[in-house]
């Protein structure tokens, strides 16, 4: 079964974005981000945990797109 593969942006939720490449965990945790472990990561977007958290939103998506290659 092929993995279902998403567009990465600022609008991304972040459970959909693990789901579709599960090598974003590692960059979320080099982030310090708690993305995994949180229950509102189900409707929460990679934007509102990188404005909550004071990060830049776009070095973390291409961080991860890095990762998936």
């Amino acid at each position: 079964m092929k993995k279902k593969e998403i567009k990465l942006s600022l609008k991304s939720n972040i459970i959909e974005v693990v789901k579709a490449y599960p090598e974003a965990i590692e960059v979320f945790a080099e982030y310090g981000l708690p993305c995994i472990g949180c229950a509102a990561a189900h409707y929460e977007s990679i934007k509102d945990i990188t404005t909550e958290f004071g990060i830049n939103g776009n070095e973390l998506i291409e961080k991860i797109k890095k990762r998936i290659g």
